[in-house]
């Protein structure tokens, strides 16, 4: 056991780190689904942090449940962070349809360096982002 906790965490698969300004950063971007979404929000509820902010374009590939999963993901982004920054356009209508269950300021940017911009202009040190997939360029 004690191995296994000493094994690095593989890159963008609920990576913490800290951003040069202190940002406290989950990065999830390798991919999404929903069990692995909720942990991630749940790590992000447990992150001591001032303001708490979840980035997600949400997932795709998920057949009919794609809806769905995305407004369950909207809902439970907007319950834990405190701004939820939808990108692209691909879920936006089920991700913010969710989250008018919730009180997180919902925000919407075109592609992830849009995201990137956001998180770099509205977060500061003692912050936290979860950074949740990152859809390929071939998605809206």
């Amino acid at each position: 056991v004690e191995r296994i906790s000493a094994l690095p965490v593989p890159e963008h698969r609920r990576q913490l780190l800290t951003s040069p300004s202190g940002i406290k950063i989950i990065d999830d971007t390798y991919n999404s689904n929903p069990a692995g979404a909720a942990v991630a929000l749940s790590t992000l509820s447990q992150l001591q942090a001032q303001r708490k902010a979840v980035v997600t374009p949400g997932m795709v590939e998920l057949g009919n449940r794609q809806s769905a999963e995305n407004r369950r993901l909207g809902v439970d982004a907007s319950l834990i962070a405190d701004d939820f920054v939808i990108v692209g356009k691909t879920n936006r209508a089920a991700l913010t349809n969710g989250a008018r269950d919730g009180t997180a300021r919902v925000h919407f940017v075109a592609n992830r360096q849009e995201a990137t911009e956001w998180v770099r202009k509205n977060l500061t040190q003692g912050d936290a982002v979860l950074y949740e997939n990152d859809l390929p360029d071939h998605y809206p």
